[in-house]
């Protein structure tokens, strides 16, 4: 296994701490797939390309890791155990693995001790165990439904409507000359007209310092991102132009040179796949959802027990 690097390190050693002083539970509260979702996983390091290639012989998961009255523990078993904790303590899973195996231990004697005590038989937990089977058949039927109905075919679909009703808008590259006057604005259009090098007019007379420094680049921008006055004379010019009279807006007075235009490049289907799933998912479970509830005989009860007049969901809402 590689060295690990200082901030996986520190982020194993919170999570080792946090195990050790109590404060991840044996017992992990439930979460639902949404909010387990939500939980993001810390950026991966960088590899520095200068350090030699290390070959990484992964564990067997089958490898036995301890023996808890004689049972043995694999080390899925381990690694399932963590399942319910946060992505920070999983992504680090090899170094905090003697923390979850003890973790696991507590929690297997925890099992056994209640198994001994014929509590397979208590109505509490049949109970328990009648929730997590009607969840489990609840998800394995909504995967497969959508398994059938998300295809890629019908990704692909989503993904040329959505660039046929947004098309990629047009951007432009230019630079300005910010300055406070309309005076000193006609002066340097005068400037150019003589043959003036506008980066060079930019850097020593700009009142924008950021852009100015670099020649008074703004780089690419769409129309919507620019006050009005500024968007309305740039994008009315042609590549090379620059503005003939001062452009007026809030800032000041601004000398525009137009360098290039273009139309946006369009978002890659692979950039977009996932959150076309995503929706394509909700869209459709809510329509499932929908079309059960037509065809169940579904009775909505107040407070006081009677019959009330169900309010129906707007359209496109479960």
């Amino acid at each position: 296994m590689p060295k690990p690097t200082l901030r996986a390190a520190l982020i194993a050693g919170a999570a080792i701490a946090a195990i050790l002083a109590g404060s991840i539970p044996l017992i992990a509260p439930r979460m639902s797939p949404a909010v387990a979702q939500d939980t993001q996983a810390p950026a991966p390091e960088t590899q520095d390309p200068a350090a030699p290639a290390v070959t990484e012989t992964k564990p067997d998961p089958n490898q036995v890791v301890a023996r808890v009255n004689g049972a043995d523990v694999t080390r899925q078993e381990v690694l399932d155990s963590a399942a319910d904790l946060p992505e920070q303590i999983r992504s680090q899973i090899d170094l905090v693995f003697p923390q979850l195996l003890n973790r696991y231990i507590g929690l297997k004697l925890l099992g056994d001790k209640g198994r001994a005590e014929d509590l397979a038989n208590d109505p509490e937990v049949k109970k328990l165990m009648g929730e997590y089977e009607t969840q489990a058949i609840r998800q394995v039927y909504v995967t497969r439904y959508l398994n059938k109905q998300v295809t890629e075919e019908a990704i692909k679909a989503r993904y040329d409507k959505k660039l046929k009703d947004n098309p990629p808008p047009e951007e432009v590259r230019a630079a300005h000359i910010l300055v406070k006057t309309e005076d000193e604005a006609k002066a340097i259009i005068e400037q150019l007209k003589g043959g003036g090098d506008f980066a060079a007019i930019a850097k020593e007379k700009s009142e924008d310092k950021g852009s100015g420094a670099n020649g008074g680049e703004l780089g690419w921008f769409t129309k919507d991102v620019m006050v009005k006055e500024f968007a309305d004379a740039a994008f009315a010019m042609k590549p090379d132009e620059f503005s003939q009279t001062p452009v007026k807006s809030q800032f000041g007075y601004h000398v525009i040179k137009l360098e290039e235009r273009r139309t946006q490049p369009a978002p890659s289907l692979d950039s977009q796949r996932e959150q076309i799933r995503a929706e394509l998912s909700e869209e459709n479970v809510q329509t499932l959802v929908q079309n059960l509830r037509k065809e169940a005989n579904v009775e909505i009860l107040g407070p006081d027990g009677k019959p009330v007049e169900e309010q129906k969901p707007a359209e496109g809402q479960q």
